[in-house]
């Protein structure tokens, strides 16, 4: 069975060559390296663990006999999330960085679990908490039972030491600072690395067949995990948060303001949804209705949080048709992003032409919670 190490590394590269030898001392040499970075972790790697065939890794083959030629890892295996221009990212900074992140993480996961004849080792040690999250539910969502999730821990001393990335087989010192940033000499032999298998619950043997033919996003897998007598929508303007089942999504107030009137007019109004999906229900509004319910709507953002005063353009306070078009494709994405296809019961939707278009919530009311 072909092993391959799948990691996540941030500044300290040092992490993949640790991992390395663990692995090493325990029989377990991986043929193949898939390293998720950014693109200045990407630097890092190039010139610290490959450089050209000099760097680390090749020194830690020649160090422990291991022929460099039986373990891909070339620069077309460090793997960078891009923004949506198709830009590679030099950080995970917001949220729209973190679902590229988490989208790579998945699609790897995905691929590299596809053959029944190889196990993956997903490496959490390395860059950003965000960046081992990603990859730790990756891992229970396309996880199989050969599979495994590790940590590496190496003795403090030698944690940040940019010269040490493995215990030599011939121990020597290295130049070492304490917190304080006072330097001292250590042995490599008093470093301790030590490999650490989290456990792990594999998610994937609930999964459809379909699901698994292809990486999905995250609100569609975790659509497929919820159950049918739980796909009840609970929007709590307190909590500025959207669950359903055991999923939720933190909504930004002004999106929810706009959510949660929506919600009011359904909920008014306890009519089954038309059988036709085309026929435009009575609670949908034109634009301008909606636009009319400012002062409601100013009340909703304030129990969501947000400070009505401070809205000077714009905003669930004064909304024009360019902001409710703005919250309104905002608010939708979201929802489709965090639920896959549970999320479209709850988006905005649109029905009838230019100028009868009519918006409103296509949700049976029984599925629809309002809640402070």
């Amino acid at each position: 069975m072909r092993r391959i190490l799948l990691a996540v590394s941030g500044m300290s590269p040092q992490i993949i060559t640790e991992a390395l030898y663990c692995l090493h001392s325990e029989g377990r040499d991986v043929s193949a390296i898939h390293i998720i970075t950014t693109r200045q972790g990407k630097d890092l790697l190039q010139a610290g663990l490959l450089d050209s065939g000099k760097g680390h890794l090749f020194r830690f083959c020649a160090e422990y006999g291991l022929n460099p030629e039986s373990i891909a890892c070339s620069r077309e295996q460090i793997h960078i999330p891009q923004n949506r221009q198709g830009k590679e990212l030099s950080d995970i900074v917001d949220q729209d960085d973190n679902e590229a992140l988490l989208s790579l993480c998945l699609r790897l996961a995905h691929e590299l679990t596809a053959d029944p004849d190889t196990a993956v080792y997903f490496l959490v040690a390395g860059g950003r908490k965000t960046m081992t999250s990603c990859l730790s539910f990756a891992a229970q969502i396309y996880g199989r039972a050969q599979d495994r999730i590790y940590h590496v821990l190496v003795s403090q001393e030698f944690e940040n030491c940019p010269d040490f990335w493995f215990p030599p087989r011939t121990s020597r010192r290295l130049e070492l600072r304490d917190r304080q940033g006072r330097c001292f000499w250590m042995d490599t032999s008093q470093a301790k690395v030590q490999l650490v298998s989290l456990p792990f619950l594999s998610l994937r043997k609930h999964l459809p067949d379909q699901v698994l033919s292809g990486p999905e996003k995250p609100g569609a897998l975790m659509a497929q995990l919820v159950r049918e007598e739980e796909r009840v929508f609970r929007i709590s303007l307190t909590e500025k948060s959207v669950s359903c089942g055991s999923l939720q999504v933190d909504v930004k107030p002004a999106w929810l303001a706009l959510l949660a009137l929506l919600a009011e007019i359904r909920l008014r109004n306890g009519e089954p949804l038309p059988p036709d999906r085309e026929v435009c229900p009575s609670w949908f509004l034109e634009t301008g209705e909606i636009l009319n319910q400012q002062e409601r709507l100013a009340a909703l953002y304030a129990r969501c949080g947000g400070n009505v005063g401070s809205s000077q353009t714009g905003g669930p306070a004064n909304l024009d048709k360019d902001a409710f078009s703005s919250y309104k494709s905002h608010l939708n994405r979201l929802l489709r992003e965090s639920f896959g296809s549970l999320g479209e019961a709850l988006a905005v939707q649109k029905r009838g032409r230019r100028p009868d278009t009519r918006f409103g919530l296509w949700i049976e009311t029984d599925r629809l919670k309002l809640e402070d």
